[in-house]
């Protein structure tokens, strides 16, 4: 039982990566887009799970060397998306649409095929239009996290969520329902309980204000313009 119950508390562990933004799983690192590369693919890194946002400045005229200009956000489109924009080598704007594919295909292992060796590409980061400079894109995403190794034994290892109370009451309801406990139900609802004040405070920004908007790409103010030549977009 306790070999099951190490695999199972990285199953609760997974789940909270997963299907939860937490602050803690959120990265910040540089993507640098150039114009021999186009529209990409430009490589997604090993631990990357899904996007938070991206972003990139562009140069302010005047004002000097720190200056700096409007902030682009890039919008999330997908690959069918992507596939379908028109692809012209003579067009060339500044980015503000991105996508990715997650597919087997788009990742990158160190034995050279599916699974084998380590992973060290999760995916392929695309971006439209393609630039006509270099650009260094901000890309904030939430990672995904490594299993615990051999968590029934090895004691030094420390779970990545802090929230330890939580986690003994969740791992307590899930051994529960391995042995058939009637108790399961009430004590899995407890811990869930239990987790949500964690997530209100510190966890999905629940207490974030969030504007709801139209979708960029079909309602913007001058829709002949490109939306990085127009505001708001």
């Amino acid at each position: 039982m306790v070999a099951i119950a190490g695999d199972h508390l990285n199953n609760i562990l997974e789940d909270l990566y997963l299907n939860r933004d937490l602050k803690i799983n959120r990265v910040t690192q540089p993507v640098t887009i150039t114009a021999t590369q186009s529209y990409g693919p430009y490589a997604l890194e090993p631990d990357y799970l899904r996007t938070y946002d991206m972003f990139y400045a562009i140069a302010a005229t005047g004002g000097g060397m720190n200056a700096q200009g409007e902030i682009v956000l890039l919008n999330p489109i997908t690959m069918e998306q992507m596939d379908a924009e028109i692809k012209n080598p003579q067009i060339s704007n500044y980015p503000y649409e991105f996508a990715t594919d997650m597919s087997t295909q788009a990742q990158t292992w160190s034995g050279a095929s599916q699974g084998v060796g380590n992973l060290t590409s999760a995916g392929q980061l695309f971006v439209y239009p393609a630039t006509s400079g270099s650009i260094i894109l901000t890309h904030r995403y939430m990672v995904k996290q490594p299993d615990l190794v051999n968590p029934s034994t090895n004691v030094t290892q420390t779970p990545w969520f802090p929230f330890t109370k939580y986690l003994i009451n969740a791992l307590a309801a899930e051994m529960m329902l391995v042995a058939s406990d009637e108790r399961y139900d009430s004590m899995a609802a407890a811990a869930e309980k239990m987790l949500q004040p964690y997530l209100i405070q510190e966890g999905d920004e629940q207490r974030s204000v969030r504007a709801v908007r139209l979708d960029p790409r079909h309602f913007r103010a001058a829709r002949g313009l490109k939306p990085t030549k127009s505001m708001p977009f």
